[in-house]
């Protein structure tokens, strides 16, 4: 598993999904600041609780955060 790979892919979900600077997006995802930092520097495992939030908050495919396989976005009908 690439750290590195899903720093930056939660990074791109913050800032061209989310379209939000850290401060704001870490309320809104109930994280703080430090922690949204050593996961976009991937310099820590994002948790089970931030996974989900990113799927429920922006609708993000979750293999694609771990994994970087499939799209971006899952639509949901």
């Amino acid at each position: 598993m690439d750290l590195q790979k899903i720093g930056q892919r939660i990074l791109y979900v913050r800032t061209e999904i989310a379209k939000l600077p850290q401060r704001e997006f870490v309320q809104r995802m109930g994280l703080g600041q430090s922690n949204i930092s050593q996961l976009e520097k991937g310099q820590s495992l994002p948790s089970c609780f931030f996974l989900y939030s990113l799927h429920v908050t922006y609708d993000v495919n979750l293999n694609w955060i771990m994994t970087g396989s499939g799209e971006v976005k899952i639509n949901t009908l």
